[in-house]
C-alpha cells in the first residue's frame, strides 16, 4: 500500500513513517500543504495521514482537493485541536478522524484497515 504523510510536527511524520513502513507499506512524506499538494498531483497514494491544522494549506483544503478531483485515496484527518468536529470532517470527505496525542492502536487499525480493503480489491479485480 502507498501511504502519504502529512503533518508539520516532524515527531509525528517520524511516527506514522515508522509504523508504516514496519508493516511493509510505501511512504511518502511531506511537512506543509504545499509540498504535499505537489505529491499528491504526481502520485498515487492509497492512503493519506493529513494534519488539519498546517500553514499555508490546511488539512481541509487538501482533502477538498483529493475530493473534488475525484481521486480515490482514503483519507484520515489528524488534529491537536478538541474543539474541531468529527462529524463534520466526515461530511467534508474524511474517512477517519485522529486526534492527538496518537494512540498506537488506531495507527495499526487505520492503516491495517485500507490495507486489508485494497489487497481484498486487487484480488477481486485479478479474479475478473
Amino acid at each position: 500500500m502507498k501511504i502519504l504523510i502529512v503533518d508539520d510536527e516532524r515527531e509525528i511524520v517520524e511516527l506514522l513513517r515508522d509504523r508504516a513502513v514496519s508493516k511493509k507499506h510505501s511512504v511518502d512524506t511531506a511537512y506543509n500543504g504545499k509540498a504535499a499538494l505537489d505529491i499528491i498531483k504526481q502520485n498515487n497514494h492509497d492512503l493519506i495521514f493529513l494534519d488539519h491544522n498546517m500553514p499555508g494549506l490546511t488539512g481541509l483544503e487538501l482533502l477538498k482537493y483529493v475530493k473534488e478531483n475525484n481521486l480515490r485515496p482514503k483519507i484520515a484527518i489528524i488534529t491537536g485541536y478538541e474543539e474541531i468536529d468529527e462529524l463534520f470532517m466526515r461530511r467534508m470527505g474524511a474517512d477517519e478522524f485522529l486526534t492527538k496525542p496518537l494512540k498506537m492502536k488506531d495507527i495499526d487499525h487505520i492503516i491495517d484497515k485500507y490495507a486489508r480493503l485494497i489487497k481484498k480489491f486487487r484480488d477481486d479485480t485479478l479474479q475478473t
